[in-house]
């Protein structure tokens, strides 16, 4: 994960030579704190791995080592998921990963070149907020799997308490050896509002990091983790609901583990996956939204970001609705006629209703300055008439395995703990089958 003995700020700029230096052991996120602490990712207090469960884990390393410095995740169509303070520095010719590597330094697991990098746009070096990358692979592997990651927000999936599953190949200790076999550690999901009462940068997190750990500490990450995966298994469907960011220590007593977000940065991880990293401007090409009402408001934002290190101008942005689209309005664009320079992003929201039954459609269009591409993305929802059973689920409601619900005429069954998830829009509800008592 993460470690890096801060003795003052002069100090470890003096020393940022030989920190480079180490990267090839471990990756060492810096973040300004109070003189001589230590912030660092932590696996303490945990095992060897099961493996089995392990299958998308991915070991980040430089294309001339053989000892990983940071963990990954596979996340399929050819891309590993990842800290950005682990790869922010480093070119993608330097980097290789190893999907499906359980031993340090070992000769298992398929290794793989990286052809292109895309850190967060909005990554802080100084907070660590929006600590994710993406690396895309030369191929798609020939060993382990893809695993699921979360989407839409995190209390889809946890509350505080559950116990979410770390994993990774870091230090063992605060200053320990390194493991020769992945370990993994169980630690419970941490409210914001008490990691906040650690204070410091604890005081931060929130909206796209979270908390996880033992208010005695004990059970952790640690340096070498950074950017693996922390992951929630409810019945055997594994999801990853976060990456390993940092920490002060390791299993220090209420300094918590912090991970980033994975379900709140969702839209930017699909964003460059849907884009197949063909283009420096990227948005999400094609989106299907959960079904409305007639005449309920539907509120959306189109992002268009700059991955690439040259500024790109944009022409106008037209948007337009189709099908049975009604009341389409543009509530604010700071695309159109914008020049977006490297990391910049920009958004257009719109608003649009149905008065009739069928399937609603909006499509945005813009083009660059120089060029004849015509960039195109769309989103479509099925709007219908409310039924006349329309059934009694609540959304001001906690429902959890195995509460079930009618809406809309069908029966569902909650998969895990979930709040103002509406049935048929969500993957945290299974469809049971139709209503009997619904006429």
């Amino acid at each position: 994960m993460k470690k890096l003995n801060l003795l003052t700020t002069s100090l470890a700029i003096a020393l940022s030579s030989a920190f480079a230096a180490q990267a090839q052991s471990e990756a060492l996120p810096f973040i300004p704190e109070q003189a001589n602490a230590e912030i660092t990712p932590q696996i303490v207090g945990g095992g060897p791995a099961n493996t089995a469960n392990w299958q998308f884990y991915t070991q980040i390393l430089n294309s001339n080592g053989t000892t990983a410095f940071c963990g990954g995740s596979y996340i399929g169509d050819g891309y590993v998921l990842t800290a950005a303070h682990c790869v922010s520095s480093k070119a993608a010719r330097f980097i290789d990963v190893k999907v499906a590597g359980f031993r340090l330094g070992g000769t298992d697991g398929d290794r793989i070149g990286v052809v292109e990098k895309y850190v967060h746009p909005q990554y802080n070096r100084s907070t660590l907020n929006y600590d994710i990358a993406l690396l895309k692979l030369e191929r798609t592997p020939t060993q382990g799997q893809a695993v699921r990651l979360a989407s839409g927000s995190l209390s889809q999936y946890a509350r505080s308490g559950d116990l979410l599953s770390v994993a990774g190949l870091g230090r063992l200790s605060e200053g320990g050896s390194r493991p020769s076999f992945i370990q993994e550690v169980d630690v419970p999901l941490v409210s914001d509002a008490v990691c906040n009462q650690s204070g410091g940068n604890y005081a931060n997190v929130g909206s796209v990091a979270f908390c996880a750990g033992y208010p005695q500490g004990q059970k952790d990450s640690c340096s070498g983790d950074s950017g693996g995966p922390i992951v929630i298994n409810r019945g055997g469907e594994i999801v990853q609901l976060g990456t390993v960011s940092w920490g002060i220590g390791c299993a220090r007593p209420s300094k918590y583990g912090v991970y980033a977000d994975v379900a709140a940065l969702s839209g930017w991880i699909d964003d460059i996956k849907y884009s197949g990293g063909g283009s420096n401007l990227v948005y999400k090409q094609s989106q299907t939204l959960a079904d409305f009402t007639l005449y309920e408001v539907v509120s959306h934002r189109f992002n268009i970001s700059n991955t690439g290190t040259e500024a790109s101008a944009l022409n106008a942005v037209t948007v337009r609705g189709s099908g049975v689209t009604s009341g389409l309005v543009v509530t604010s664009d700071t695309c159109s006629n914008r020049t977006l320079s490297q990391n910049d992003n920009c958004s257009v929201n719109v608003e649009f209703t149905a008065t009739q039954s069928g399937t609603a459609g909006v499509t945005f269009e813009f083009t660059e300055a120089g060029s004849n591409t015509n960039h195109v993305g769309s989103i479509s929802a099925k709007a219908a008439d409310i039924p006349v059973c329309a059934g009694s689920w609540d959304a001001n409601t906690v429902y959890r395995k195995p509460d079930r619900v009618t809406y809309n005429g069908k029966v569902y069954e909650a998969k895990w703990w979930t709040l103002d998830e509406k049935p048929g829009s969500s993957q945290v509800w299974q469809l049971i089958g139709n209503d009997p008592s619904c006429k």
